[in-house]
């Protein structure tokens, strides 16, 4: 699939669909590049800068033939409309962005085999670790955080309205990756709180879920005056009475408080032909456009803005 001559479209060349581009066109293989925009000036300076990708800003222009890949970094109120576009034009792989779609319906008529959504850090080395080597029957509980000082004043636009917050934006991540390594279709709300603090929408949430007999905790706050980037961090517990506690750059298992085993990303050597924003970016496109076996797809996505919404509302 790698080999051959494969026509990309990218929908929205902002800051994830240059990176995008960035890591695809990095890898050396034979990509003709088409990129829809709306921002006319910003075009015109790409245009000079990209000579080899065709820029367009009106989507009534785009050739009609189906592309063999399309990017979708566009904001979410836009999915569902460009989703059945593209679908219905015959494109043969679509990748969306996350924050994903919102709580909309989608089509049960439609085709969504080879739709996938963007949770990158289901790629971090860390991450692959214990999808690789936990068996799920052995835990107990989970607790999920994701913590940052991203909003220091009030959002513009859509992201201080229902597609945003900070359980769309950055909860999202921890429930797919909960729903990645556990599996979380049957999940019941026991309780949920949420504080609006600087946006109109949530800051700060927690919630209790419980799945199966798993017992989930979650805790996501994007406000910390405390914290200077986003980090995540997972707990699990297993029935052995050892705990897990991981992120993006190690993994620590305990038992009885004693440390076990200490496992870092770079242990895991984890490379990558370009290193973009962490190698999780560039191992997301290379499954992208290779097998796609760990990228979320469209009815994992779906089970994640089922649960972002039964949080909501509870």
């Amino acid at each position: 699939m790698e080999n051959r001559l494969r026509n990309i479209l990218i929908y929205g060349f902002g800051r994830m669909g240059l990176t995008h581009f960035a890591i695809l066109n990095s890898l050396e293989l034979d990509f003709n590049f088409t990129v829809l925009d709306t921002n006319k000036k910003m075009v015109a300076i790409l245009r000079k800068n990209f000579p080899e990708v065709t820029f367009y800003t009106d989507e009534n222009k785009l050739p009609q033939k189906p592309f063999d890949l399309t990017l979708i970094n566009t904001p979410p109120h836009s999915h569902k409309q460009l989703l059945s576009k593209v679908t219905k034009r015959g494109d043969s792989r679509i990748f969306i962005e996350k924050p994903f779609g919102g709580h909309l319906n989608y089509s049960s008529n439609e085709n969504y085999e080879n739709v996938f959504i963007g949770y990158v850090l289901r790629f971090n080395p860390c991450v692959q670790w214990i999808k690789s080597n936990i068996v799920v029957s052995n835990i107990v509980t989970a607790q999920g955080q994701y913590v940052s000082g991203t909003l220091e004043k009030k959002p513009k636009g859509w992201r201080n309205g229902e597609y945003s917050g900070v359980l769309n934006e950055m909860g999202s991540h921890i429930i797919d990756l909960l729903n990645y390594i556990i599996g979380m279709n049957n999940h019941k709300v026991i309780k949920s709180s949420m504080k609006s603090v600087v946006s109109d929408v949530d800051d700060i949430v927690e919630a209790e879920l419980q799945v199966a007999d798993k017992k989930i905790e979650l805790f996501f706050n994007w406000v910390s005056h405390e914290t200077r980037k986003p980090v995540f961090e997972i707990t699990l517990e297993l029935k052995d009475g050892s705990r897990i506690v991981f992120d993006q750059q190690i993994i620590r298992i305990t038992k009885d408080n004693q440390l076990v085993e200490q496992i870092t990303a770079a242990d895991l050597k984890g490379t990558v032909p370009f290193y973009l924003r962490g190698i999780d970016f560039t191992k997301q496109m290379q499954d992208l456009i290779g097998p796609a076996d760990n990228l979320s797809t469209m009815k994992e996505a779906l089970t994640v803005n089922r649960i972002i919404k039964d949080i909501l509302n509870s």
